[in-house]
């Protein structure tokens, strides 16, 4: 499956938002209510590539609708086009398995039940469940590789 390698994030010293962080270690040009922000060029310091992060990265990509983790990225983070975009900062999750079992518990929530299959189904986990742990597999793929690499 083709996703976005783990993003390069840092924290501006002049806005405090997550900004994409160059090879050479510098930021990203990014706008501060519509100007652009005046802070340094070079980052606080470096973001570790979560899970949420990288989801975040992928819900940019076209592919949504043959690309399984780009439509649960873009599900999760763009929404219905009236209410603006989330961040990851937004989320109350981090992991793979806690967005997992947020799932179920907002289907407890809206049906009092923990089963997601359908009207009448008795299976626990449906489609969403699947992408979630198709990421969470890609995710951890990306990462053993990344660390290889810096070994």
């Amino acid at each position: 499956m083709n996703t976005n390698a783990l993003p390069r994030l840092g924290h501006c010293p002049g806005c405090n938002d997550e900004i994409r962080v160059r090879v050479d270690g510098t930021l990203y040009q990014h706008p501060r209510y519509n100007v652009r922000c005046p802070g340094s060029r070079r980052p606080v310091g470096l973001l570790e590539p979560t899970f949420v992060r990288w989801l975040h990265a992928n819900a940019t990509r076209r592919d949504g609708y043959t690309n399984r983790v780009t439509g649960l990225a873009q599900m999760l983070f763009r929404g219905c086009t009236r209410s603006p975009n989330r961040a990851p900062a937004d989320m109350s999750w981090t992991t793979a398995e806690e967005l997992h079992a947020e799932l179920h518990r907002q289907q407890v929530r809206l049906t009092g039940s923990e089963n997601r299959s359908g009207y009448g189904g008795t299976e626990r986990c449906d489609w969403v469940c699947r992408d979630v742990e198709q990421a969470g597999r890609t995710y951890a793929e990306l990462l053993a590789a990344a660390a290889g690499r810096a070994a």
